[in-house]
């Protein structure tokens, strides 16, 4: 944890019991090095239950499979909603990052000290302390965020647009 690696920083190591979790292999989240949007809609499209509903770590990428897949069908411009940026992004060279869960988001403010010093290190930037977009779905209009001043995390209506985003990726 805190190692600049594969085009971000690493925040969490999967444990036994994780989705991705391998005995015996050394798997984790890497958090990009700074935001891809200090303000952003959950969802650009009408309001509907996509169905990606799993907080856990580990989860975050389904998620955001089921949000874009959704969200392609109604014609929505990728980057015109959290998800679709987060696949957009292509930091460090790499194509897979998505927008995390909400225990993934949760473990990013708990280790957002170390991941702000190595992103500062690599060209990066801090965490505001505003709230951040999780992949988990709440129902047809809501979402969860995750305060990164307060450590707060409720759900809100997917359509504001006053939301962060920054993206992740497993190794």
């Amino acid at each position: 944890v805190g190692d600049f690696y594969q085009g971000g920083v690493v925040f969490y190591i999967f444990q036994s019991g994780d989705t991705g979790y391998i005995a015996g292999e050394t798997h984790g989240l890497i958090a990009a090095v700074a935001d891809q949007s200090s303000g952003i809609r959950w969802s650009s499209g009408s309001y509907v239950f996509i169905g990606a509903i799993e907080t856990a770590i580990g989860t975050g990428i389904a998620n955001t499979t089921a949000i874009i897949s959704v969200h392609s069908a109604q014609g929505q411009t990728e980057t015109s909603y959290a998800a679709g940026l987060t696949k957009a992004y292509n930091g460090g060279g790499y194509t897979d990052w998505f927008l995390p869960s909400k225990d993934e988001l949760n473990q990013m403010r708990i280790n957002r000290g170390t991941i702000n010093t190595t992103a500062a290190a690599n060209g990066g930037s801090d965490f505001s302390s505003d709230y951040y977009w999780s992949s988990s779905e709440t129902g047809t209009t809501g979402a969860w965020i995750q305060g990164f001043g307060n450590g707060q995390q409720v759900s809100t209506n997917k359509y504001y647009d006053n939301i962060r985003v920054r993206a992740v990726r497993a190794f």
